[in-house]
């Protein structure tokens, strides 16, 4: 038995099969089937530790859809009386599952042979956006790294927000902030490697490592002393995987313009619902920042029950029928529709899973310019 065969042999050992998780679960909501609960996953994962010579070609199939129907939300580790680390172990065992998915091996074709997810030209990772803003930033090609640029912080925009002409905006906004605050900032341009966060959720550890050796190399470079970035699952794997100088703070943006700013001269005076980003609050830790922004430029925050959007774990491409069912649970227990209420969050995933569904939906540093008078 391999080393992590061993520690996750012993993590099975501490679920006592109480069913906490169950309905807690956006997966088992959405399906009413134990099957893809975080309970029925791991009773599964017993079986075949058990009787490997009973789990054919069919059965390893229908495990892998199993342990990938998940949006690696984290509820089920945040109520676990036993404290089981369910999504690590799920982690784990996609490492030998994903080669059931064919469109998750060709993302993790496009990183390895482009550095993004989408398999287009690294190159053109910033210059794919920033085309869109000369005129609201005529000189920001000095902004982006080249050998010998130093500058005080980072801004990490990561795949999802470089290639994805909806979050332009966002970055507009974003940089508007940045230029307000008078920030000496940068932007990776081609040395810009994905965060491999998204290959992490798919089992190449190893592939996404050395992605991070290379961002890590340049951040050193650089020589800031912050890094920023939007995407909270960039933000996880800066914190966790990135083995970053520990005199480099790594925030995500809210924090960052939070600490930055007290006042704003155009208080919105807007009632919002805001959607707490699962990888950002249960992963990252950051709850509070994002809601103390909010306050300070005028939007009475209206809370939503902590819950998936089902935009997370890669589910959008192994299942996007059942992640849109996710969504629509969501829309109907929290009246999104009925209320035409709009949402705000701070997750491009979640932005666009929203808006895919016919929401409204905002990131903050969309409101922020708007109270900054930018």
């Amino acid at each position: 038995m391999t080393p992590q065969a061993e520690e996750i042999s012993e993590l099975l050992k501490k679920c006592v099969q109480c069913g906490s998780c169950i309905l807690i679960c956006p997966i088992y909501r959405a399906t009413k089937e134990e099957q893809f609960s975080p309970r029925g996953k791991l009773y599964y994962l017993k079986l075949k530790d058990a009787f490997p010579e009973k789990f054919d070609a069919e059965l390893d199939k229908e495990y892998a859809k199993t342990i990938f129907t998940c949006t690696m939300c984290g509820r089920c580790v945040e109520i676990c009386s036993s404290e089981t680390q369910l999504t690590e172990i799920f982690k784990e065992e996609r490492k030998e599952s994903v080669e059931q998915f064919p469109k998750l091996l060709t993302i993790a074709e496009n990183v390895e042979e482009e550095k993004n997810v989408y398999g287009l030209d690294n190159e053109m990772r910033t210059e794919s956006w920033t085309m869109e803003l000369y005129d609201d930033f005529p000189d920001i090609d000095d902004r982006i790294y080249e050998e010998g640029k130093t500058a005080e912080t980072i801004f990490f925009v990561g795949c999802l927000m470089s290639y994805r002409s909806r979050h332009t905006n966002v970055l507009r906004a974003i940089l508007k902030v940045l230029e307000y605050l008078g920030e000496d900032y940068i932007l990776l341009g081609g040395e810009e490697f994905c965060c491999g966060h998204p290959l992490d959720l798919i089992g190449k550890t190893n592939e996404a490592n050395k992605l991070r050796e290379h961002n890590t190399s340049i951040f050193t470079k650089i020589g800031a002393k912050t890094i920023i970035t939007d995407c909270p699952g960039c933000l996880e794997a800066l914190l966790e995987h990135h083995h970053i100088d520990p005199s480099v703070r790594v925030l995500h943006v809210t924090e960052f313009f939070d600490e930055k700013i007290d006042s704003v001269p155009n208080k919105l005076d807007i009632t919002l619902k805001y959607h707490d980003p699962c990888e950002l609050f249960r992963n990252d830790g950051v709850t509070e920042a994002p809601r103390s922004l909010m306050r300070k430029i005028g939007i009475n925050i209206v809370e939503m029950e902590p819950s998936c959007c089902g935009g997370g774990g890669m589910l959008r491409v192994t299942d996007e029928k059942l992640a849109n069912k996710i969504m629509e649970d969501r829309i109907i227990k929290e009246k999104l529709k009925e209320e035409d209420t709009c949402v705000v969050t701070c997750c491009p995933s979640c932005l666009e899973q929203f808006e895919q569904n016919e929401i409204t939906t905002s990131d903050i540093a969309e409101y922020l310019v708007k109270a900054l008078n930018l």
